[in-house]
């Protein structure tokens, strides 16, 4: 059998053609993990099947400060009408539908872009510390939103100062506001919640899609986020996320500033 071109993957989710990697600036949904995406993509034009770069490529075993105890195993779901019961994503709680991992052992299920998020991060509202992505074991409010974070809930958190943010509120641009002698800015969370609020030109959040949509909703179920079947809010900004980080430029980054700069083409 001759190599494959350069750019072009064979994948166990689509084993009648090879799949080629494709970029255009049009949204897709990952046929993968059913997330929506935007950009790069593995494609098939026969059959107009599309992979998240990373689904194309991710590992059939993977280790993740996520799950330290286990090694995490690929795996896809069976069509609807072969499933016994729901599953949903231990860290960003959306549904999985497609593609996910999942340690055998402790039923962890976690979606693979949801294993690319950063362990930690600089937040503009909080500059003094970084912020770990975890599973708290303490219930908190996010400063963003003032939604709550429930005790099992993931969340960006500073554990010595008690200070939380969501995962799908991490990208919200917060306001400047200079109040120092030396004019050095300060910031204070947006005082709404619009598409304006969002700082990522290059995925525009849903608040883009539905104007002066407030994010509180998302986490009534006790401060849980609520299930979706379209590929999900939070998903979305999973995949923000993840093409942030494939800039190579992430650790300069302090969310929560005007990001767009980052997401120049």
């Amino acid at each position: 059998m001759s190599p494959l071109p350069r750019n072009t993957i064979q994948h166990f989710t689509h084993p009648k053609h090879s799949l080629t990697l494709f970029d255009s600036n049009t949204k897709y949904s990952c046929d993968g993990c059913k997330i929506l995406g935007i950009g790069k993509r593995y494609h098939c034009a026969e059959c107009d099947f599309d992979l998240h770069e990373y689904c194309g490529t991710c590992p059939m075993k993977l280790s993740s400060f996520l799950h330290p105890y286990h090694s995490l195993k690929l795996v896809n779901r069976k069509p609807q009408g072969e499933r016994r019961l729901d599953r949903f994503c231990n860290v960003c709680c959306d549904s999985i539908e497609g593609l996910f991992y999942r340690c055998e052992v402790c039923e962890f299920d976690v979606h693979p872009l949801c294993t690319q998020l950063p362990e930690t991060l600089r937040h503009a509202l909080h500059q003094v510390h970084p912020l770990k992505l975890l599973g708290s074991t303490e219930s908190g409010t996010c400063v963003i939103c003032r939604g709550a974070c429930n005790a099992s809930s993931w969340r960006y958190r500073c554990i010595p100062c008690g200070f939380d943010i969501h995962i799908d509120c991490v990208t919200i641009q917060c306001e400047k506001r200079t109040t120092t002698d030396r004019g050095i800015p300060t910031y204070v969370p947006p005082s709404r919640f619009d598409g304006y609020a969002y700082g990522n030109p290059y995925y525009p959040s849903p608040l883009n899609m539905h104007h002066n949509y407030m994010p509180q909703p998302q986490h009534q179920n006790n401060g849980q986020v609520q299930a979706h079947h379209d590929g999900g809010r939070i998903g979305q900004v999973m995949f923000g996320l993840v093409k942030t980080l494939g800039t190579g430029v992430f650790s300069n980054m302090i969310f929560g500033t005007d990001l767009s700069s980052f997401f120049a083409t």
